[in-house]
């Protein structure tokens, strides 16, 4: 396990497109796992931004989305569906996310999740990580051998897309993700964390237990992992990163 820490979130915007670019130059037909969130949207303007110059070339690389909401129309504010429309403008092949008003969602993310490994699996999954320890939505108490499947929302991660959807009653009570054991099934994990709200839990994550109760610490038995942290998220480390 990598722990890169950067000054601050313009610098980490920089430093993702880095490690994004990078993975795509070496092998064009890269499935590229993204998640949602603030965090990454400076990286992915940087991603379209070289990608608009000339500096980076997406057009046999794959996206995924890792996660979704569910019970809800796609064109709905707030989705990650709507998330990716909005942000991801990479010139990409294609773009792979759950429906999120599928009749069916633990029948269709178990479907998505094995159409995506017979395709050959992600070759670099980019991860965030809540303030509770969930990574992507496998929230407190998800084992670490939990594949894809329909979660019922903490209130934290809830009250996190308030915003986005207009109101903490508009927000999904359930979402539809991929389970860890897929998350690390990924052949790359790179972490992105800013702000010194998350310092506490990435600590946990990093340098805690394997729980559990800490979802992102299930990362800590993958060999090919990369935390990239500004110095407010890394704040409460304790060992040398």
């Amino acid at each position: 396990m990598r722990v890169e820490v950067v000054a601050d979130e313009a610098a980490l915007a920089i430093r993702a497109a880095d490690l994004v670019c990078d993975a795509v130059r070496a092998k064009p037909a890269t499935r590229l796992g993204l998640p949602t969130g603030n965090t990454p949207i400076p990286a992915y303007a940087e991603i379209a931004r070289r990608v608009a110059v000339g500096e980076a070339d997406f057009s046999r690389a794959d996206i995924y989305g890792i996660d979704e909401f569910a019970g809800v129309a796609r064109t709905t504010p707030g989705t990650n569906s709507m998330f990716y429309r909005q942000y991801v403008h990479f010139g990409q092949r294609a773009l792979h996310c759950p429906n999120p008003s599928a009749t069916e969602p633990d029948e269709h993310i178990r479907a998505f999740a094995d159409a995506l490994r017979r395709a050959g699996g992600l070759d670099l999954c980019v991860l965030g990580i809540g303030v509770n320890g969930h990574i992507a939505f496998n929230e407190p108490g998800s084992p670490r051998d939990s594949r894809a499947r329909v979660v019922e929302l903490t209130p934290a991660s809830r009250e996190a897309h308030a915003t986005t959807f207009g109101s903490l009653d508009a927000v999904p009570s359930h979402g539809m993700t991929l389970g860890v054991a897929d998350l690390l099934e990924a052949r790359r994990i790179v972490v992105l964390v800013s702000a010194a709200r998350k310092a506490t839990v990435v600590r946990a994550a990093i340098e805690g237990a394997q729980t559990a109760g800490v979802p992102a610490s299930w990362l800590q038995s993958h060999g090919g992992v990369t935390w990239l942290l500004d110095a407010a998220a890394a704040a409460a480390l304790s060992r040398g990163t």
